[in-house]
């Protein structure tokens, strides 16, 4: 002060506030830079792991397809032997056979990670708005097939057990014929109305097999749509990835 530098501490102190500053700024530059670089990593890791359930529900898809139309195939056969007439035990339990296999149809996709970003707010962490929207729409379509196979499934499974209740056909199973050990419990007698077409007992099992024909055609057809839009998804992810 005594010597006149007041301006020249001014201006040192000015020049040591605007370094700070500028440190800072860099400082939060980096960060932001790393915390950005950080969520593109999370972002890339999202889309590996959907792009694999993908890849993972469009084979479940074609295995179920390929499955049902080989069951559908085993139901034909099945009905031409009702109306051809049952001869002994070992053909129902046959039928039955195919029947359980039938009635297996349940639509469960590998979803987690979808459900996990979902849950955790990580959803917006892929930055391609029209990919996101993508994602968003097939797995709506998911829990809209979901939800109608359930509909239909709940209606069919109502249909087959009104046929349990109202014949033996359920004794000829795997996991129940077992427990009848003698033939008084367990004879001819439990599939007769398998021979009676004119019967109501005979009516509700043809019934009972095309409730279960329409259910697996319906599931069929949704999992073939659902293999396109798949891939659609899977190819703009592999487009996303590869930039």
């Amino acid at each position: 002060m005594e010597k006149n530098k007041t301006g020249k501490y001014l201006k040192y102190a000015i020049g040591e506030i605007v370094l700070v500053v500028i440190g800072i700024l860099i400082a939060l530059g980096v960060n932001n830079w790393n915390q950005e670089n950080k969520e593109h990593r999370l972002g890339d890791d999202l889309l590996v792991r959907i792009h694999r359930d993908l890849v993972k529900d469009t084979i479940n898809f074609k295995s179920v397809i390929i499955h049902n139309k080989e069951l559908r195939e085993d139901l034909k056969e099945l009905l031409v032997d009702l109306y051809d007439g049952i001869d002994n035990m070992n053909e129902v339990q046959n039928m039955s056979k195919t029947w359980d296999q039938l009635l297996d149809q349940a639509f469960s996709p590998n979803d987690n990670t979808y459900r996990s970003m979902l849950s955790s707010g990580t959803l917006g962490l892929i930055r391609n708005a029209e990919l996101k929207d993508e994602i968003l729409d097939l797995y709506s379509e998911y829990d809209q097939t979901k939800a109608l196979l359930l509909s239909i499934g709940e209606w069919m499974i109502r249909i087959a057990s009104n046929m349990d209740s109202e014949t033996d056909f359920i004794k000829f199973g795997s996991t129940v014929a077992d427990i009848y050990t003698t033939q008084e419990m367990f004879n001819e007698n439990d599939f007769a109305f398998l021979n009676k077409k004119d019967s109501p007992e005979f009516k509700l099992f043809v019934r009972a097999m095309s409730s279960v024909a329409f259910y697996q055609k319906v599931n069929n057809g949704y999992r073939s749509e659902l293999i396109k839009k798949c891939h659609a998804v899977l190819k703009s992810i592999d487009q996303e990835l590869n930039k």
